[in-house]
């Protein structure tokens, strides 16, 4: 069982910092591997004291204070909203009129002017006569006992010394381990399952997340037992495994008003093991370090540290550059989440397993081999009715096979030691991702345009899927039950020569099957561009000329939203600074996603070359798309072409 470090909790140790400041009395040591949050306040009330002394002191001169005359008194801040709450308080309270100007990042002064938990707390930790309210906020609740406890302290006469030496860490007892900082193992556990030992968390803490232990409990099946080391944190209720649970069709509520912090970690939790979260009392959450709701819904760092743990728990990928915000609140958790990760993948298989060759066939319907020239459905049916295991691994003849299968042989002749029901939980139907690359170096503009736009369909694909709303799925690389396809045959419109993918999805919502996504590179079959504009346009009409029998209230609702937005945008073309945005990190996500952490595609044994969307190309799609969707659209309605 790996033992997790964990950092000070700083809402506790800023609050030590600022009293012992109100008081005069030494500050605390604090080392590098502290959160930056600490290191920021504590260097910015000390340069106040170098500057102007101690409030006594400061208050002792005649006004205007002469104490740092010529000597400035600019305080940076970097992005510590912590710090900058409690100084505005501190310097009105203890420095009038003294001439200490804040600075920090730009995000940082962006934040606006009203009144928080902390600027509330700061006020009782100078003493402030702040009447105790219903329903207060933990933070608030904090102040007042670590103020009562440090109060009791002082009074105790404790010598200079002493207090000097101690940073009252030995006498008070009120440092402890970071509750927030270990919400981001907690989601590590919930998704992967496991056992850690989280150092230094206290049953009986102060901290307000230290209700994320109940939440993780009651929700996600993480046990916490305590220890005189810490809090062991256990999750065996599946097996350990890189791919996660999706699709359980759950819904919870949560609400986050007085455990704001809590939201990243649990949000991706849930969006990993497929479950709807509806969250209440996140109002403030677009004032933090970044607009974390959006954030979250994007994917995005955004040089949110918070949201940068949370990301990697649930293994989503943060390049180097965008993990060095960490160093905030946990400067030690990218080491520790990246040696722990390897354990985990060094203790299982060196890539997610599957199925043996008895649980599952792999079928490939091909042209003038398996279909007797009457087309892909037949072919499909025909196969399916001949296999004799539980599963079947669907792809077209023409896509490039997953890096699982291409190290496996790609026949599915190695004796794999999972089987695939254990994998899905018995889902009817799984989808896979696929990948739009060109078989060139220097695709052309027209592939271009068609890899960004895959791109942007295959994450809208996921994303919905994963929330437990499935729109849209390809054949060319599908895991579906053998009953459940039988069971839905009669729905797979035969009179259509195509759409076997999308009526099969209608079908398995329809009849209440499990739905789920494995939604990770080593499982990616890539799928290549339409070859010239003719192709491209005849394939997209066949794709919508399905659209007239689609009956899922899901897809309908979808293919609605998705037109009128195109329609706006040709009435209004300033709706594209909303689109843009918004279908551009889509696109930077799902690619993202395919050239971190998996095993290189082969062509002939040559590594595949992975293309990445320039803006410039996005743009000009999301130009063209309205156009294009039209064309799509009533070219679709009047024509349809066989396999």
């Amino acid at each position: 069982m790996d033992h997790i470090k964990l950092p000070i909790s700083k809402s506790i140790a800023n609050r030590i910092l600022l009293l012992q400041a109100i008081h005069g009395d030494p500050l605390m040591r604090v080392s590098s591997d502290m959160p930056d949050d600490v290191l920021v306040l504590h260097d910015a009330l000390e340069k106040i004291r170098d500057l102007y002394g101690t409030p006594n002191e400061y208050a002792s001169y005649p006004s205007p204070s002469p104490c740092g005359e010529g000597r400035g008194g600019v305080i940076p801040l970097k992005n510590c909203g912590t710090a900058l709450r409690f100084l505005q308080v501190h310097i009105a309270k203890c420095y009038p009129g003294a001439p200490i100007t804040l600075t920090g990042d730009p995000r940082l002064m962006e934040r606006d002017g009203k009144p928080t938990t902390q600027t509330t707390s700061a006020l009782i930790l100078h003493g402030e006569p702040i009447p105790v309210t219903p329903n207060e906020s933990p933070y608030i609740t904090m102040s007042r006992r670590i103020a009562e406890s440090y109060s009791e302290l002082r009074e105790r006469s404790y010598s200079e010394t002493v207090l000097q030496q101690s940073g009252l860490t030995a006498e008070g007892g009120l440092l402890e381990a970071d509750w927030s900082a270990a919400s981001y193992w907690y989601e590590y556990i919930a998704i992967h399952g496991g056992e850690l030992l989280l150092e230094g968390l206290r049953p009986d803490s102060l901290q307000g997340d230290r209700i994320v232990a109940d939440l993780y409990a009651k929700y996600f099946g993480v046990q916490t037992t305590f220890t005189p080391e810490g809090a062991k944190i256990v999750n065996h209720s599946h097996r350990q495994s890189i791919v996660p649970r999706q699709s359980s069709n759950r819904q919870l509520e949560i609400d986050f008003s007085n455990c704001p912090d809590l939201y990243p970690a649990i949000a991706l939790t849930c969006e990993r093991l497929g479950i709807e979260l509806l969250a209440t009392g996140t109002d403030r959450l677009r004032f933090k370090e970044s607009d974390r709701l959006e954030a979250v819904r994007l994917h995005e760092v955004r040089n949110d540290h918070r949201m940068a743990m949370a990301l990697l728990a649930a293994d989503f990928p943060v390049s180097e550059s965008e993990q060095r915000c960490i160093s905030k609140s946990y400067p030690e958790f990218s080491d520790l989440h990246s040696a722990t990760r390897r354990q985990r993948d060094g203790n299982d298989l060196q890539c997610p397993t599957i199925v043996d060759t008895k649980t599952i066939t792999h079928i490939t319907p091909i042209r003038g081999v398996n279909d007797d020239n009457l087309g892909k459905k037949h072919a499909l049916s025909k196969l399916i009715h001949a296999a004799t295991t539980g599963y079947v691994w669907l792809h077209d003849d023409d896509v490039i096979l997953p890096p699982i299968l291409q190290a496996q042989g790609a026949g599915l002749t190695t004796q794999w030691s999972n089987s695939v029901s254990g994998l899905t939980g018995e889902a009817g139907l799984v989808i896979l991702p696929l990948k739009m690359e060109s078989e060139s170096d220097k695709p052309s503009l027209l592939e271009k345009l068609q890899i960004a736009e895959y791109a942007a369909i295959q994450e809208l694909t996921m994303r919905t899927a994963k929330a437990g709303h499935a729109v849209m799925c390809s054949g060319a690389n599908l895991i579906v039950r053998r009953e459940a396809w039988l069971a839905c045959e009669p729905d797979l419109h035969p009179e259509i020569p195509s759409g076997d993918d999308m009526f099969l999805l209608e079908a398995m919502k329809k009849r209440g099957y499990k739905i789920t996504v494995i939604d990770e590179p080593d499982f990616t079959a890539v799928v290549h561009p339409a070859p010239t504009w003719r192709a491209f346009f005849r394939q997209r009409m066949r794709w919508a000329g399905k659209a007239p029998k689609y009956t899922d209230p899901d897809i309908l609702r979808c293919g609605a939203l998705i037109v009128a937005a195109n329609l706006l945008q040709l009435l209004c073309p300033l709706i594209l600074l909303i689109k843009f945005p918004i279908e551009y990190s889509l696109i930077r996500h799902r690619e993202a996603l395919y050239t971190v952490h998996h095993t290189p595609y082969t062509v002939h044994h040559t590594p595949y070359t992975i293309h990445h969307t320039p803006w410039y190309v996005a743009l000009l799609l999301e130009l063209l798309y309205p156009f294009y969707i039209l064309f799509s659209l009533l070219g679709g309605l009047f024509r349809q072409k066989k396999w």
